[in-house]
């Protein structure tokens, strides 16, 4: 046996890392394999660690902050549901009912034997093949018609108002030999005026007296506006007598102020023994009330008859000039949104006379 001493030989195995120790630096290659670039990879993050001792196991270094801000945004910008809102659950309860109640009515109809049900009940709902067809031929109701004191009708009475007693304009002025004047227009139109209002209003009808230059004829609401005038007492050399209806030329050749045109001229007409003229003026077709009332408000300008050639009738026959105005309104009011396919001219209708067309007035000397 030798004296020399023994050398030990150095145990390899406490050396080797654990399978653990393996196992958790694989993993930490693998995920940062995974992660982006930019992050540092597992070998880095061990440099930076200080040195384990020798046989220690290594441990597994935690995520780094900007893993973890990552992971929680995610998270975060995750859609949550909304909650449905009040009137969605509603809706839909209502949609449920509604399908529940079809189907339980179908399931009834078919599996319900008719026998079970009240007799009385079924014969209330059963219709006989008689009453069927008397309720396809009877008459049907007419609408109810619009009451007379919803109907307003507006009534100018020409040249009233127009200033002072220094300073007024009564309108065409007539004067005898001595040139002192002895009849206004504005007395003869407030004559015919006043009477039309009152026939209107013994008819239940609202009625507005309204002046020449009244301030509510701004945006005048009416169903009628009719403005009442007489013509001029200039002695033109010859004789010039009739009446003269006029409408706004800026409104159109058809429709309500037509309308309103000729049931005012063909009554009138056939009250009053005048001949009708079309010789109308600026102030008729371009009248400052035009401008100022409601484009729905049909309007029109009535010039009763000349001064100096119908001054008789003018002065004499209120009553009968007024009756012949309110005939006119009550054919437009009682037939306004009819066709104009009415009955032949000339037939009566009540107590006035309905034109069978509203054709464009002709107009001369323009």
């Amino acid at each position: 046996m030798s004296d020399e001493p023994v050398t030990q030989q150095p145990n390899h195995e406490d050396d080797e890392p654990s399978a653990s120790a393996i196992f958790v630096e694989l993993m930490r290659q693998a995920a940062a394999k995974a992660a982006p670039k930019s992050r540092a990879s597992a070998p880095e993050r061990l440099a930076g660690q200080q040195a384990l001792p020798e046989g220690a196991e290594p441990s597994l270094a935690p995520l780094d902050e900007t893993h973890q801000i990552r992971r929680v945004r995610r998270r975060l910008a995750l859609r949550r549901p909304h909650p449905s809102s009040m009137a969605g659950g509603f809706l839909g309860t209502i949609f449920v009912v509604v399908v529940s109640t079809a189907l339980v009515a179908t399931l009834l109809m078919f599996f319900v034997n008719p026998e079970f049900l009240n007799p009385a009940v079924v014969k209330g709902l059963q219709l006989d093949r008689d009453e069927i067809i008397a309720g396809i031929e009877a008459p049907r109701p007419t609408p109810v018609r619009t009451p007379q004191w919803l109907r307003r009708i507006g009534i100018i009475s020409g040249h009233r108002g127009l200033g002072t007693n220094l300073n007024r304009d009564p309108g065409a002025v007539c004067y005898d030999a001595y040139q002192q004047p002895y009849l206004e227009e504005e007395t003869i139109n407030f004559a015919v005026s006043r009477r039309v209002v009152a026939n209107l209003e013994a008819l239940n009808f609202t009625v507005d007296m309204l002046d020449e230059f009244d301030p509510r004829l701004d945006d005048y609401r009416a169903d009628a506006l009719l403005s009442i005038h007489a013509n001029s007492c200039i002695d033109f050399g010859e004789v010039v007598s009739g009446y003269i209806v006029s409408k706004s030329d800026a409104r159109p050749d058809v429709g309500a102020d037509v309308l309103l045109r000729e049931c005012i001229a063909l009554n009138y007409g056939a009250h009053i023994p005048l001949e009708r003229s079309y010789n109308e003026t600026e102030d008729m077709i371009n009248n400052h009330a035009w401008r100022k009332i409601h484009p729905l408000t049909p309007g029109v300008i009535l010039e009763m008859g000349f001064m100096l050639a119908d001054q008789e009738i003018l002065t004499t026959q209120h009553d009968l000039l007024a009756h012949a105005i309110t005939m006119g309104i009550l054919c437009y009011i009682e037939n306004a949104g009819l066709s104009f396919g009415l009955p032949q001219a000339g037939e009566r209708s009540a107590d006035y006379l309905l034109p069978i067309l509203a054709t464009p007035t002709p107009i001369f000397g323009r």
